[in-house]
């Protein structure tokens, strides 16, 4: 049986309205689906990158033993201390004295004290004049002695890596009393100690002197590792990985010495630097400041360590995971056309080009940050950017619960622990060998990573590091 159709009111059959309709629906859909998004572009900007990497401390001991010490002064001491070969000098004393080193010379040391006891062996040629009945005669008598010195020199540095010296006599004793070599001789035994240590003290004390400015010649030292540190040098060939100093000062406490040994720290102030790739650039600073002189030196240790990631890179990265990539949301569908990221001021703007169900641009905008777990860069407080905010209000309300921001907030992460790791594990062995630098032997170990600043520069995204330790630095002039 057949159905009845409409008829119009002439009676003639009418054409069925609904495929018009339908037609129209979909095509208001599709119209009404695929709204255009109108954006405007957020503006790029770099502020000046300004960074100021932290100093470290390196205390570095040098250490004088009280051998080298004597072993310098007994070969600068001249064999005759004094000589008096006139029996009218010194009020027609009528004395002749004559005192050669001895023994080798004794060297104490406490504080910043050196006291030495230098052996003497006396020669003495005594002219006895008589007179009897009208007649003056005279004979000589010869004796020999041994008397032993004692002084005490208190050492002290300067600005300007000179060392000062006062030595003061310290007192005698007699090791042997003089003995006859023909006749009967009556000589005054502190009369010859106190001529013999006002005859020889500026002799001896200018040995002394001299001896411990070669054995305490920092500034020479000093000056030559100074400029010969501020050269980069490679910590690892297999990473290209390099080491940079830039000294700032040395500073210096005051010589201290126990027992047998003079212990002296020098603290250098400098920022050391940790680069990966070809040798970095520097610029020598020849000129050795004034020495500082403090009461204490910091030792807290510390390697930065900066890490660029080029705009070239990470667009390259989040074009191959996202171009191409399809977002849908119920009934909704977009694709990502293109990806790429700028900077403005402290932030990322992340700039979609998507089509479906809109069109048109989207940006994002977030801050940059180091995640200490897992080692990462990415970017939280991600969200659309204002203009891209108030365009959506509008036209795709829908977007804002698309879970589109928390994807790419998952995905817009950059993995820089290889490099870190990296960079550390050759770090603790190059320090594990105790490797030389310029003058220096370092040894000691990393065990700290601490991430400071990121910095958003025209070219690149910047990452700053510190690396913290032990260091133990010893002075080597081999």
């Amino acid at each position: 049986m057949k159905t009845p159709g409409l008829k119009s009111k002439s009676g003639t059959p009418c054409r069925s309205s609904l495929p018009v309709i339908s037609s129209i629906l979909l095509l208001l859909l599709v119209v009404g689906g695929c709204r255009t998004l109108k954006t405007e572009r957020p503006h790029e900007e770099y502020k000046t990158v300004s960074y100021a990497p932290k100093y470290s401390y390196i205390n570095i001991p040098v250490i004088t033993d009280a051998k080298t010490l004597k072993k310098l002064i007994n070969r600068e001491l001249p064999t005759v201390i004094y000589s008096d070969t006139s029996f009218e000098d010194h009020d027609r004393d009528n004395l002749m004295v004559r005192a050669t080193k001895g023994d080798s010379i004794a060297i104490g040391i406490e504080g910043n004290q050196v006291s030495y006891r230098v052996p003497l062996k006396v020669w003495l040629r005594k002219r006895i004049t008589a007179g009897l009945l009208g007649y003056t005669y005279s004979t000589t008598e010869d004796a020999t002695a041994e008397v032993a010195l004692r002084f005490k020199t208190t050492v002290s540095l300067n600005k300007d890596w000179g060392i000062n010296t006062v030595t003061v006599a310290d007192g005698y004793e007699w090791i042997r009393s003089p003995q006859l070599v023909a006749g009967p001789i009556q000589v005054p035994l502190p009369f010859i100690s106190d001529l013999l240590i006002r005859a020889s003290l500026p002799t001896i004390t200018a040995e002394i002197d001299q001896g411990i400015k070669e054995s305490f010649n920092l500034k020479s030292v000093m000056t030559d590792a100074w400029i010969r540190m501020q050269k980069p040098f490679q910590v690892s060939a297999d990473y290209s990985l390099w080491m940079k100093l830039t000294p700032v000062e040395f500073s210096s406490v005051p010589i201290r010495a126990t027992g047998s040994t003079i212990n002296h720290s020098v603290g250098l102030k400098a920022m050391v630097e940790l680069f990966f790739g070809p040798e970095p650039g520097f610029t020598v600073n020849p000129a050795l400041p004034p020495l500082k002189i403090t009461s204490a030196i910091p030792d807290n240790f510390n390697i930065n360590f900066s890490m660029d990631i080029p705009f070239t890179q990470i667009n390259e990265m989040a074009r191959k995971m996202f171009n191409g990539y399809v977002f849908t949301y119920r009934n909704y569908k977009i694709t990502v056309l293109d990806i790429a990221v700028y900077g403005q001021g402290d932030n990322l703007i992340v700039a979609l080009a998507v089509e479906g169900s809109i069109k048109g641009t989207i940006y994002l905008s977030g801050v940059p940050e180091f995640n200490r777990e897992k080692l990462t860069i990415g970017l939280t407080n991600l969200d659309f950017q204002v203009s891209t905010r108030n365009a959506l209000v509008k036209t795709a309300s829908w977007m804002f619960h698309s879970g589109l921001v928390q994807k790419m907030s998952e995905s817009m992460v950059y993995s820089i622990g290889d490099r870190l790791q990296d960079a550390r594990k050759q770090l603790n062995s190059y320090l594990d060998q105790n490797q030389s630098m310029s003058y220096f032997r370092i040894h000691g170990d990393i065990d700290k990573l601490d991430p400071d600043r990121i910095l958003i520069a025209p070219d690149a995204v910047k990452a700053y590091f510190q690396f913290e330790g032990k260091i133990r630095v010893n002075l080597s002039t081999d």
